[in-house]
Formats: structure tokens, sequence, C-alpha cells
């Protein structure tokens, strides 16, 4: 049973595709806004849904956030956002009640890549909260396991012992026939070790073509949030903020 208490911990939901709604709701993949090479994969973009929500269903201290912005130029609606339409739709798929549902579910709508999925839903948290996660749980393709939590939580200094990590792989990683997908898994491990942050204009530039709608990429939405959370970030001559390294940030404790 929730209490009044703030939550401790954090789910992220790394989306991956645009659900625009529809009769199937959401098993008819001609619903879906996705780029070529994830064709056969909405299935799994489900199963991670419904993994975050047995997630949160078994720990009554955590809250869930769908993490991604509206990176299609064709529709508006923002990952995020068709991520929590699809599971209030299917009723959370039988795992929560809309009362345990109440609350406890969130959508980040600017993150442009999985960096961003992980930093932008920290301080989504204690934006809502005023508290930051004692504990993340990274919900994904089981092949970006290395990147989210030995590359983005090592960037920021969220502490690993405290980061849980639950990945649901598609069809073509598994079967191994997506063979262009398992070469592109060693390439961006071996970008982000090369740029953790992400700052570099080949990562930044990925970004950049995600945001159609121009989503402003800063870390807080304005100046006093900035402020009063303590993280410690600075402003590029390009005008991007960016966490600053080698120093602790106020969720690392």
């Amino acid at each position: 049973m929730m209490t009044s208490d703030p939550p401790k911990n954090l789910i992220i939901v790394c989306c991956h595709g645009i659900w625009l709604g529809g009769p199937s709701l959401g098993h008819d993949e001609n619903e879906w806004l996705i780029a070529g090479f994830q064709k056969g994969e909405t299935p799994t973009f489900i199963e991670h849904i419904k993994a975050g929500l047995h997630v949160l269903k078994n720990d009554a201290s955590s809250v869930l956030i769908f993490s991604g912005g509206p990176t299609r130029k064709e529709d508006r609606l923002s990952e995020a956002r068709s991520y929590a339409n699809l599971a209030s739709t299917n009723t959370y798929f039988g795992i929560l009640s809309d009362a345990e549902a109440a609350g406890r579910i969130f959508g980040e709508e600017r993150a442009l890549d999985s960096y961003y999925n992980v930093l932008f839903s920290l301080t989504k948290f204690w934006e809502n909260h005023g508290t930051w996660p004692r504990k993340l749980t990274l919900v994904s393709h089981a092949f970006k396991r290395e990147r989210l939590v030995d590359c983005h939580c090592s960037a920021i200094g969220f502490p690993l012992d405290r980061v849980d990590f639950v990945g649901v792989d598609p069809p073509g990683m598994i079967d191994g026939s997506n063979q262009a997908a398992m070469k592109g898994i060693v390439e961006a491990i071996t970008q982000w070790k090369e740029d953790p942050h992400g700052k570099g204009e080949l990562l930044a530039g990925k970004r950049r073509k995600r945001n159609p709608w121009g989503i402003p990429q800063t870390l807080f939405v304005n100046e006093d949030d900035r402020t009063r959370s303590g993280v410690q970030s600075f402003w590029s001559t390009e005008g991007e903020e960016y966490l600053m390294e080698g120093v602790s940030q106020p969720w690392s404790y």
C-alpha cells in the first residue's frame, strides 16, 4: 500500500518507438512510428512496458518513468507519452489496477538517446519529488546493458551497486539474424566510451537529427530548479548544458 512518503526508487523504461493509437491497442505494428530496422520489434517494446509494470507492482516505494521525446516529424507525440497511453489503454495488462498505477507512472518527454533516458529521468524524478532515487531499475533491450549501466550510469556518477537492469531483446537479436544491429552494438559502445557524455559531433549530431520539434536539451527547464537541485553543470560554447566531470553529483551519495 502506498504511503504519502516520497518514493525511494526509480524505474526507467527506455522508449524506442511511438504508438499512435488504434484498435489493436498496439499489437498491430502499423499503429507505430518506427525506423525500418525496427520492423518486428514492437512486441518487444510492449514487453518492456510490462517488465517495468511488474517491477512497479513489486516495489511499493518506486515510481516508473517512461523516457523518450517526440523523435519523429510525422507527429508531435513523444515516445514516452505513447508508451503511457498504451499501458493505460491496455489497463496495464492486468499487472496493476488503475488504483495501484495512480500517481506512480510519469513521462519524461525530452530524451533523444539512451544517455539522456537516464539523466533526464533522474532530473524528472527530482522535479516531481524533491529528492533523488536510492535505486535505479533500467528496462530496455538486453543488449544495451553495457551501454546503459557501465557507460551512462558510470559517466553520470550514479553508484552501480544501486542499479538494476531488466533486459528483453527483440527477436533479431535473440536468434542472431539482425547482423547489422549486432555490429551496431559494438560501434555504439565504442562511441560512448570515447565520449561518455555525448558532447562530440557524432553523438550530439544524432540527437539533433532526432529533434525535429526543437525540444530543449537543458538539464532543467528553469534556473531555479537548476540552482536548488545541486547538480553541477556547465554551458559549452555552443550553448549546450552538460554535467561537470570529476565532481560528485547529488545522486552519487
